[in-house]
């Protein structure tokens, strides 16, 4: 059984500049957390459907995680969805929408998970996963609004 987290927030910046921010991967390294070092990663470029991302991180700065993803969808400039398929989780795709506000846009993340295969996987899902999703979308949310509060030659 998945579970979905989703969390939105709104920025001053385009929903052409945040499409173009969020589908190159070099720039997960503006939204991670301090407690979230990335070792390596692998791309060959930014987000085109089909097109492979792998990520070997380290969390709490010792607990070693590989991901491999692919852009499952690209439709500039508004959404932009990577699914796992290699990783920690048996299910896990991310949704990024970026709406248009005034000057500035909306950004939604929609995170459709599933840890695991049997109901011990939906408690972890539904507590320590969402408890953790929080955290880190919380922060990720805060870095991108002070991303976004940047003129964009900075």
């Amino acid at each position: 059984m998945a579970s979905t987290f989703h969390t939105s927030t709104a920025l001053t910046a385009s929903a052409e500049r945040m499409f173009s921010f969020h589908s190159d991967p070099h720039n997960l390294t503006e939204v991670m957390p301090p407690t979230l070092k990335l070792v390596s990663l692998k791309t060959d470029g930014p987000a085109q459907e089909g097109r492979l991302i792998e990520l070997h991180c380290r969390d709490w700065w010792i607990i070693p995680m590989h991901w491999t993803c692919r852009w499952r969808t690209v439709q500039p400039p508004h959404l932009l969805v990577d699914e796992i398929i290699e990783g920690p989780f048996r299910l896990f795709v991310h949704e990024h929408r970026f709406e248009p506000e005034g000057s500035g846009c909306v950004m939604h993340d929609t995170v459709t998970y599933q840890f695991g295969r049997s109901w011990w996987g939906w408690l972890v899902s539904e507590t320590a996963v969402r408890a953790y999703l929080t955290l880190l979308f919380a922060y990720r949310h805060h870095r991108t609004r002070r991303w976004a509060d940047r003129k964009p030659s900075q």
